[in-house]
């Protein structure tokens, strides 16, 4: 067990591509949306090889996922959070289904793309004669090129509906218990003719939402890694890893009031990007004041920073990471959130249980 991560969520392909070669059957990998690594210890995960990394900036599931399945980061795959602007369109997207929220000035040479593609560890594992599935479950219902730029070289099982999957992620003990069926199903009883490599989503992340790292969330996550021993057992290297934890948040309706004043339609090209506990706004060209202005309204709740210039035509020139629990964050009905750097946020569990 690491003490300190050693490595991003870069470094996935490269692991997963290793385990792959050593594998008896292949590989199964768990993706876990909103598990911290303190969570993990909790439930028991230390069984494993355990191993702390560190998740990506923001550290939104947009974001984290794209990387851990390509090895690059925002700067290359263009998903710098759930909202942002896309330059060579000017518009303002959500990244999860693609929906164009608002429409802006584009710049002439800017890139169009709302996800920029590179090769995932399907695609590498594929080339090694490797067959590649995923067991995308939410995600497999979602339209628009970052769901597909994640999942470009896997077949798909076919998805439960959408209600089915919303009381499962309401309920984490059922989710744990869907989960594992799901894998026992794709695994089966007798050896695969070629070596597989099955990609199960988990979303953890709306129960932690609401609830938190309560009883029922660690329970479901103890039932996972004793599946994950029990199919190590079976001859396959099980490879759990997370994009993110949650921290709590407390709703501050004064400074939600205060944000909302400070998105000034006459002073923007669009409206705030960002998601949870990190946030940015697109001032008109000229208006150089705005990180001034988001210093005195967020005031010790946030730190307002210069963006990477790789990712400035996306998010703009400056950006608010929070920087404690009453950071306005878009919604007020979640009670815990992410998108920040804090540790509670960005250091995520890499667990691996290998065939004796």
């Amino acid at each position: 067990m690491s003490s300190s991560p050693p490595a991003g969520l870069t470094s996935m392909p490269g692991i997963v591509l290793d385990e792959l070669s050593r594998a008896r059957h292949g590989v199964v990998m768990l993706a876990v949306d909103g598990l911290s690594y303190a969570a993990a210890l909790a439930a028991g995960w230390q069984t494993a090889e355990l191993t702390a990394l560190a998740s990506t900036f923001p550290s939104t599931s947009t974001t984290a996922w794209l990387t851990a399945m390509t090895g690059v980061g925002p700067d290359r795959h263009g998903v710098p959070g759930t909202v942002y602007r896309v330059p060579g369109r000017g518009c303002l997207v959500y990244a999860v289904t693609g929906q164009v929220l608002a429409r802006g000035p584009a710049d002439p040479a800017g890139d169009p793309r709302l996800v920029i593609p590179h090769p995932t560890i399907f695609e590498r594992a594929t080339n090694d004669g490797v067959r590649c599935r995923a067991v995308a479950r939410e995600i497999g219902h979602l339209p628009g090129p970052w769901a597909q730029a994640l999942l470009r070289g896997a077949t798909m099982a076919p998805p439960a509906p959408t209600r089915t999957l919303a009381g499962q992620a309401d309920n984490p003990v059922l989710l744990a218990e869907a989960v594992v069926t799901q894998v026992d199903e794709e695994t089966g009883d007798a050896p695969p003719p070629r070596p597989m490599l099955l990609w199960v989503y988990v979303n953890l992340d709306d129960h932690v939402h609401r609830h938190g790292y309560d009883q029922p969330a660690v329970a479901a996550m103890a039932t996972l890694a004793a599946s994950a021993a029990r199919w190590a057992e079976a001859g396959w290297t099980v490879v759990a890893h997370s994009d993110h934890g949650q921290v709590r948040c407390v709703p501050d309706d004064d400074l939600v009031r205060a944000w909302t004043a400070l998105d000034d339609p006459a002073r923007r090209m669009l409206p705030p990007g960002g998601a949870g506990r990190v946030r940015w706004l697109y001032p008109v060209p000229g208006d150089d004041d705005v990180a001034g202005r988001l210093a005195e309204t967020l005031g010790a709740t946030a730190r307002i920073v210069a963006a990477d210039e790789g990712l400035r035509d996306r998010v703009g020139p400056v950006i608010a990471i929070a920087a404690n629990d009453r950071f306005p964050v878009p919604d007020t009905s979640l009670r815990w959130e992410h998108g920040a750097d804090s540790p509670g946020e960005t250091m995520v569990p890499l667990a691996i249980w290998r065939s004796r």
